[in-house]
């Protein structure tokens, strides 16, 4: 049985950058294609994702103490995620330096809005997703989807305990559940939650559909075929525009999943290349420190437009964009941002996450004695 996924790691990388360029705004660039607006939907593959590795490390090491389950995953995302937090806290005493100081503001208040110090204690507790009552974007906007996937974990881990050979049939049921609810636009449950469930449940049943499939052999020809096909058809549903795009784009990425975990054609191999795999490695740091980067290298615009002739800072349909003046110059910004956001990773990746996933095991290793 494998131990990795590596063209799905490799895909995992790819998506993140995918999600990075849709937070930018740069005026007259590729930012604008109607394939990086659409590109928020790779959260959902995040999730599936998560849902088909999780299912199968339980496959692979069975089920372990609740307690030392969730300790290793505590520490796999919280120090990262704090430290985040604090860089965004850093930001607003800036902004409020800025604004009394140079006359300069960044758009909202300083310890306003979502970053109201009521938004700390949920966010903190990963919970800001979880209730209406909180705001899924503050401070980090990033981590609404880590405090859904935190909590999904607890989820499956009590499925596989307390149900065992029906574990299948709840994983496919709380699914097609959340993916009613959201085609009905129910309000009963946070839409953040309903993605996070329908997605999630369904990459985990689609890992007992991968054991099922797993003996069979597809030539390289024939897989290759099946990936061209459904990549391509991911790519024009998430630049297409209908109602429930995000279902439908949420269904092919569990099909992608299942296909590209069988490693036999010419995209998972090219995934599978050193440098997707490094991207794969850093995907997390990269999906969550994309914001806080956008948020000071924005900053920054905006008090440098001060100084330029350029407008720095344009608000074109009540959108702030980010600009260097020309069409060339902004679609290099872009890949300056992705520059910047994978040289971040690299170094919150070491001395961040390692760290942290370091400490958990040392954590459990004590515990056990």
């Amino acid at each position: 049985m494998k131990e990795r996924f590596f063209a799905l790691d490799g895909l995992r990388g790819v998506c993140a950058l995918a999600v990075v360029v849709f937070h930018m705004d740069w005026l007259d660039s590729v930012t604008s294609l109607d394939f990086f607006r659409g590109s928020f939907l790779f959260v959902e593959f995040f999730f599936v994702l998560s849902g088909f590795v999780l299912a199968h490390r339980f496959a692979v090491k069975g089920t372990s103490r609740f307690a030392s389950f969730m300790k290793g995953r505590f520490f796999r995302l919280y120090p990262l995620h704090f430290a985040m937090f604090m860089l965004v806290v850093f930001y607003q005493f800036f902004h409020m330096f800025a604004v009394n100081n140079w006359g300069i503001s960044f758009g909202i208040e300083p310890f306003t809005a979502k970053y109201a110090v009521s938004e700390i204690a949920p966010h903190l507790l990963l919970i800001q997703s979880w209730s209406s009552n909180f705001n899924s974007v503050s401070f980090n906007g990033s981590s609404w989807s880590i405090s859904i996937e935190f909590y999904m974990y607890a989820l499956l881990f009590f499925s596989i305990f307390a149900f065992r050979m029906k574990r299948v049939f709840i994983w496919i049921a709380v699914s097609l559940l959340s993916f009613y609810l959201l085609f009905t636009k129910s309000v009963t449950v946070p839409g953040e939650v309903l993605r996070g469930l329908s997605c999630f449940f369904g990459g985990a049943f689609f890992y007992s559909v991968y054991q099922k499939m797993s003996r069979i052999r597809l030539s390289y020809k024939v897989a290759t075929i099946l990936e061209l096909v459904l990549l391509s058809t991911i790519v024009i549903a998430i630049q297409s525009k209908y109602e429930y795009r995000s279902i439908g784009v949420s269904v092919l990425f569990m099909l992608a999943v299942l296909l590209l975990a069988f490693e036999s054609g010419f995209f998972s191999s090219l995934l599978m290349k050193s440098s997707m795999q490094t991207l794969g490695v850093l995907s997390y740091s990269v999906y969550l420190t994309h914001g806080v980067l956008l948020l000071y290298f924005r900053a920054f615009l905006t008090v440098m437009d001060e100084f330029t002739l350029i407008e720095l800072m344009p608000v074109v349909d009540n959108v702030k964009y980010m600009n260097f003046g020309s069409t060339l110059a902004n679609n290099m910004g872009v890949l300056l941002i992705l520059a910047m956001s994978v040289l971040i990773s690299k170094y919150t990746y070491e001395y961040i996450e390692k760290v942290g996933q370091d400490l958990g095991v040392k954590v459990r290793l004590v515990n056990t004695y």
